[in-house]
C-alpha cells in the first residue's frame, strides 16, 4: 500500500472533535492541533530555518537509521537535510503547541538532525532540561552551533549509536515526562526505544511517534505499541502518533483525528457519534 493510499484510509477512518466524548483529548484538539495561533518564538526559529535551507555546506554523513527516503548519500548539503530529515514549519509548531500545553519537564528527543525540531519543543520550557540524541557527529556539530544561536543553554547533547545513548542520558534524567522518537524508522529499534522509555516513564508521560505510516514495518511498530498493556489512550494524526499511559482513562481508547475543517460535513449537528 503506497503513503497516498494509506492516507486516504486513514483519513476515512478519522474522526473530529465534534463526535470526540473524551474531555482530555477534545482540549488536546482545541489547544493543540487545532491551534493557529502564532507564537513570539516562531519568527526566530523560521529565519533559523531559511538560513539553513540557503546553507550549501557539505557534510559527511554517518547514517544509523533507515536512512533518508529523499537523499541517501554520504555527502549532504545542509540545505538537502532540511529539505528530507527535519519536519517541516507547520509540524515542528505542532510540537511546540504540545510541549506548550502539556508543559512537560524532561523531555527527551531521539534524532535531532540539524537541532531545529529540538528548539521547537525546548523553547516553550526553556528552563527545564532537554536531552537529545543524535547518530552522526557532524549533523551534530550543527545542531549545536544552532543551538547557541537561540541561546538554548538548557540543551544537552549525546552523540552516537541511540543503543549506548538512550541507556545514558535515562540515567542522567530517571524520569520522562515526554519523548519525542524520531530517530530510526524501522519496526525492532523503535520498540526497543519505548520499552527502554517505558521504564523511566509514569502515567503523565507522553510518548510521540514520528512518521508513523513511513512504512508497513512503522505501522506495524506503531499498532503493536498502542497494544501495549501500559498504554491507555492513543491519538493516530497520520504524521504522529500520541501515547498516553494516564491511569484515570477508565477504559482504553484508541482515536484517529483529523481537524473538523478537513471533514466540514462531521460539524456536530448531524455527524453520528460513534466511538
Amino acid at each position: 500500500m503506497s503513503i497516498g493510499q494509506r492516507f486516504l484510509k486513514f483519513y476515512w477512518q478519522a474522526q473530529t472533535k465534534y463526535t470526540i466524548h473524551s474531555p482530555f483529548v477534545f482540549s488536546l484538539i482545541e489547544e493543540v492541533i487545532e491551534d493557529n495561533r502564532r507564537y513570539y518564538d516562531f519568527s526566530a526559529l523560521e529565519r533559523l530555518r531559511i538560513v539553513s535551507e540557503r546553507n550549501t555546506t557539505t557534510l559527511n554523513v554517518t547514517d544509523l537509521g533507515a536512512g533518508s527516503r529523499v537523499n541517501n548519500t554520504a555527502s549532504r548539503s545542509i540545505a538537502s537535510i532540511v529539505k528530507s530529515a527535519v519536519s517541516p514549519q507547520w509540524q515542528c509548531e505542532f510540537l511546540f503547541r504540545l510541549v506548550h500545553y502539556l508543559q512537560p519537564k524532561n523531555r527527551l528527543e531521539l534524532g535531532t538532525s540539524l537541532g531545529i525540531s529540538s528548539l521547537y519543543q525546548y523553547i516553550p520550557l526553556r528552563k527545564a532540561p532537554f536531552y537529545t540524541l543524535e547518530g552522526c557527529p557532524n549533523i551534530a556539530q550543527v545542531a549545536a552551533s544552532n543551538f547557541k544561536k537561540l541561546k538554548a543553554t538548557q540543551i544537552q547533547q549525546l552523540v552516537g549509536d541511540f543503543n549506548h545513548t538512550l541507556p545514558q542520558a535515562l540515567e542522567k534524567m530517571q524520569r520522562l515526562d515526554y519523548v519525542f522518537i524520531d530517530g530510526n524508522h524501522q519496526m525492532k529499534p523503535t520498540l526497543s526505544y519505548f520499552e527502554t522509555c517505558l521504564k523511566y516513564s509514569h502515567q503523565d508521560t507522553v510518548f510521540v511517534l514520528d512518521d508513523i505510516y513511513w512504512s508497513e514495518e512503522m505501522q506495524l511498530a506503531w499498532e503493536t505499541i498502542k497494544a501495549h498493556p501500559s498504554v491507555t489512550l492513543s491519538i493516530d494524526l497520520f504524521f504522529v502518533g500520541l501515547i498516553f499511559l494516564r491511569a484515570e482513562q477508565k477504559e482504553v481508547q484508541h482515536f484517529k483525528i483529523v481537524p473538523a475543517k478537513y471533514k466540514p460535513w462531521k460539524m456536530g449537528f448531524f455527524a453520528p457519534s460513534h466511538h
